[in-house]
């Protein structure tokens, strides 16, 4: 028990400090769910995020997901699903702008000693107010359990991620749209629940590089 609570107090120190040396430190606060359908093989994919110019007072994005996924293999799963994206420029006037996404997407999962890892290939038309454009991504992730082996209720764990946006079927759009690096803490509160808290640097184009603070939630249920 000791062990949990100095690596929780750990990271909330990191953050805080990350905070003061930070220009500009943004939250994001994000639900992934996923729904296991009566045939195991299919599942539903929904997914909430709410987005902040700053840790919490200033509304930038709202994202919401919701796809079908299939279980191809045990290891293997393709999804396609719909997003709407609803945007808010910073401070005033709003100015807000709407995004609608189609999306396929392909996950890979696979074990090497403890560590769990994902490799997810996907691809998005999105369809703005400038048109249409589209986009591919790969992300990396890695989940590292820190108390058990197998990640159950009460373990912790350290979740990493890597993820690279590019840019496709975009006229006059360079090819490198975005990357974001992330690292934090995760609490399985339940089997089907998973909390996590971390820090995340963003790259996009040639702008400078962002810092967000990332609180999500990670639900698995079954109808």
């Amino acid at each position: 028990m000791f062990y949990r609570v100095r690596l929780i107090v750990t990271l909330i120190i990191v953050l805080f400090a990350l905070k003061s040396r930070a220009q500009h430190l943004q939250g994001w606060g994000i639900y992934f769910g996923s729904t296991t359908l009566k045939d195991r093989r299919f599942s539903l994919q929904h997914e909430l995020q709410l987005r902040d110019y700053k840790l919490v007072g200033d509304h930038q994005q709202t994202l919401l997901r919701l796809g079908l996924q299939y279980q191809a293999t045990s290891s293997v799963s393709f999804t396609l699903g719909y997003g709407y994206i609803y945007n808010e420029w910073e401070d005033t006037p709003n100015n807000p702008f709407s995004e609608n996404r189609i999306y396929q997407e392909a996950l890979i999962r696979h074990s090497w000693n403890i560590l769990r890892i994902r490799h997810r290939f996907r691809t998005e038309e999105r369809f703005t107010g400038n048109g249409f454009r589209g986009r591919a991504r790969y992300c990396l992730f890695v989940d590292v359990p820190l108390t058990a082996r197998q990640m159950q209720q009460g373990g912790l764990y350290f979740a990493a991620y890597d993820e690279l946006f590019v840019n496709v079927l975009a006229p006059q759009t360079s090819l490198f749209d975005r990357n974001r690096l992330y690292g934090g803490l995760g609490l399985k509160v339940r089997d089907n629940l998973g909390v996590q808290l971390g820090y995340m640097r963003q790259h996009v184009g040639a702008l400078p590089g962002t810092n967000h603070v990332l609180l999500s939630f990670h639900h698995q249920l079954k109808l």
